[in-house]
């Protein structure tokens, strides 16, 4: 994550803007926070699976997108990722990791993002999920 976002780019206000973003590294939740609402979303954050789950209950019908981390204390992200979408079966999630040889797609995740990752390829991710078929998205 050593790419700053750009604050010249302008993207399109997203029509659902709720994020929630998972992650027990508090720098690396920190940075994920920013990188995600300098793209106009409202964020909601948790330290592990566990708060996740929580977060995700107390606000299901508002969060567009689960960004979560793969490997946290008390629940990682595949169990909380199967959790939430024993919730929510259309649930979106992102799930994260500096690791390869995870079992991670056992969870089905909408997507997978390894770390370190840069914000352009964050951005190309959450506007590819996120996309309404006849909307304009800048893909920038």
């Amino acid at each position: 994550m050593d790419e700053a976002p750009d604050p010249t780019v302008t993207d399109t206000k997203p029509t659902v803007t709720h994020v929630l973003i998972v992650d027990d590294d508090p720098i690396l939740l920190d940075t994920l926070c920013f990188m995600v609402a300098s793209m106009g979303f409202t964020i909601h954050q948790a330290k592990d699976g566990l708060e996740a789950i929580a977060q995700f209950e107390a606000r299901s019908d508002s969060i567009a997108l689960v960004i979560m981390d793969v490997e946290m204390p008390r629940l990682g992200g595949i169990e909380a990722t199967l959790k939430i979408r024993a919730l929510n079966p259309s649930a979106k999630v992102i799930l994260c990791s500096g690791y390869t040889q995870l079992d991670l797609w056992k969870a089905k995740p909408d997507a997978f993002l390894p770390k370190p990752f840069l914000f352009h390829d964050l951005r190309a991710i959450v506007q590819n999920l996120l996309q309404f078929e006849g909307e304009d998205r800048n893909p920038c």
